[in-house]
């Protein structure tokens, strides 16, 4: 090829590509995103809760869990306990004992709880040696018996005890003027005898009181003999220290017998469930209450309010109960600004006065005094608040 040729094909093809369209510009590539930072996780103390969720006692024991709540998210609102907010880590117990003992354990072992709250039904007394034996703070929410904490060192009450509650009804008694009783009791169960031996002694405090006893068997089912015993003598009252499930059949046989009078029980008798096991034999009974909705108090006003608004009922005692055992349990937290179980411990031994829905309650039993304690009646399926009976 000739340098002309050469030079005339370079000369087209500096044209044609001078004559090509520039190319669009390439957008910039997109920024990188900018991390988002993982929020920190609240630090939270774990409070293991055993109840009979479902079984007897399913019902109060509900209402347990609403009041543990409302107290729950209180207090984290309020910024929680030592930094950390309270997280309820709830088992239930069908009211079996191996299955409370076990959720007992496995509350502490598997979900790291620093302290337990239950005790309502079968079960509660295996939870509490399950407790004492792991050293772990117990809050016992229905616990009456004599003895607590001086022979269970890490068991904590928050009602009433039964000599306290014996005394409660007697003085009641009086107040209709009752001159005559008969208390029916198992003679071989602590908590009936307990409670038989401290209305007696209270009672027969006025020169005019008389008093007699029938005793019956753990175990027995048919209460003829007891109550045709009660009709001959015709007291002016009965007692029946006795848990609802127990007395509810002896009530509805004493009513099928014709005996209508006062009849008087338990705080245990202050529960959802009590109301249907009686029907209409429970008609003109009395039984000291855990909680008075009537009370004045700002705190308990606020309560009701706060509770039938999220539950669309008004509160229980045992909601109020729930409620209690758990801003006492953060308040000593808070005194022991520790959850080590021997510090946390020693706080709750030394609880005194604290203002509960349920009244000033006061861990040490020697030093727990009640001014006074709300007395309900059971009448028409409806239990209601009747006065107030003071204790001294």
């Amino acid at each position: 090829m000739s340098r002309f040729s050469i030079a005339l094909l370079g000369a087209m093809l500096l044209l044609f590509v001078g004559c090509k369209k520039p190319s669009a510009p390439q957008p910039a590539p997109p920024p990188e995103p900018t991390p988002v930072a993982t929020p920190t996780p609240f630090p939270v103390i774990n409070v293991g809760v055993f109840l009979p969720l479902k079984g007897l006692g399913q019902g109060s024991a509900n209402e347990v869990l609403n009041g543990l709540t409302i107290a729950a998210k209180e207090v984290n609102a309020g910024g929680g306990v030592m930094g950390h907010l309270l997280r309820l880590v709830v088992r239930d117990t069908r009211a079996e004992p191996a299955r409370a003992e076990k959720a007992a354990r496995d509350l502490v072992r598997e979900d790291k709880a620093v302290a337990l709250i239950g005790g309502l039904s079968a079960g509660s007394a295996e939870a509490a040696m399950a407790a004492d034996e792991m050293k772990i703070p117990m809050m016992a929410l229905g616990s009456t018996m004599p003895g607590i904490p001086s022979r269970e060192p890490w068991i904590f009450r928050i009602c009433q005890t039964d000599f306290h509650s014996g005394r409660i009804m007697a003085k009641f008694a009086a107040t209709i003027g009752a001159k005559r009783a008969l208390v029916i009791y198992d003679s071989a169960d602590e908590f009936s005898k307990s409670l038989a031996l401290s209305f007696g002694k209270q009672f027969k405090r006025k020169p005019e009181a008389r008093i007699a006893g029938e005793e019956f068997a753990t175990g027995t089912v048919d209460f003829t003999k007891q109550l045709e015993t009660v009709k001959k003598k015709n007291p002016d009252v009965v007692y029946l220290p006795l848990p609802a499930d127990q007395a509810a059949p002896i009530l509805r046989k004493a009513r099928e017998l014709g005996l209508t009078m006062p009849f008087l029980g338990t705080a245990n008798w202050d529960s959802l469930e009590f109301p249907s096991m009686v029907g209409d034999s429970g008609n003109n009974t009395y039984f000291p209450g855990r909680f008075n909705p009537d009370a004045p108090s700002d705190a308990v006003q606020l309560f009701l309010e706060v509770y039938e608004r999220k539950n669309g009922n008004p509160p229980s005692a045992s909601a109020a109960m729930g409620y209690d055992a758990l801003v006492v349990l953060a308040d000593a937290i808070r005194r022991a600004n520790s959850t080590e179980p021997e510090k946390l411990r020693e706080a709750l031994a030394t609880t005194q006065a604290f203002p509960g829905l349920t009244g000033n309650i006061t861990t040490d039993p020697e030093l727990a005094r009640t001014q006074s304690v709300p007395l309900l009646k059971l009448d028409a399926g409806k239990i209601s608040f009747l006065e107030m009976i003071e204790t001294n």
